[in-house]
């Protein structure tokens, strides 16, 4: 029985630890659902770009739909979708729209150095200090939410996928100047 004790005592201890998680948010944000505003405290947070100017979070979506994908260099899934992005961006930059990378954990300077040795295109936001990460509740990473133009949240999931795209393409022909814009 000594020896099978500090397994017990573990064992114990799984389900209290489980709770706790799912309890607890660590001090974040629930993530957003449809419909969430990007106002109050995720608008207000400061991200820095590539040159490391900071802006707040909603002048960077500036009134226009956009996916935005959290990520980092070291994440494999992360990497594998850059070009999805890129061309995503390319599609639906001459309707208004676009597509952000909020490198989480980075300092501004590598994920510049990054952006240009990939020749990325799309704006490059750094969230070093998970400030907003944890306003918008994202735990993980690929993430992917995609704003409509008023600010609000229509899609939240991982990695982009088929109904991140989706979601981003009626996001940018709703209200949009150009009904014709499509992402092909």
């Amino acid at each position: 029985m000594r020896s099978r004790l500090p397994f017990l005592i573990a064992l114990a201890w799984l389900p209290l630890s489980a709770l706790a998680c799912a309890v607890g948010t660590g001090g974040r944000a629930p993530a957003p659902t449809a419909g969430t505003a990007v106002d109050g405290a995720a608008g207000a947070v400061t991200v820095v770009d590539s040159d490391g100017r900071g802006a707040t979070f909603s002048s960077v979506l500036g009134g226009r739909a956009a996916l935005v994908s959290f990520w980092a260099p070291w994440c494999e899934s992360c990497v594998r979708e850059l070009p999805e992005l890129e061309r995503l961006s390319r599609a639906a930059a001459p309707c208004g729209a676009a597509v952000v990378g909020v490198a989480v954990g980075e300092k501004p300077a590598s994920i510049a150095a990054y952006a240009r040795a990939r020749a990325l295109t799309y704006p490059q936001l750094t969230d070093e200090p998970f400030t907003l990460a944890d306003a918008l509740g994202q735990r993980r990473i690929p993430a992917t939410i995609v704003f409509d133009r008023a600010g609000r949240v229509v899609f939240t999931g991982d990695a982009v996928d088929a109904r991140a795209t989706s979601a981003f393409a009626r996001a940018l022909r709703e209200g949009a100047d150009a009904p014709s814009c499509a992402l092909r």
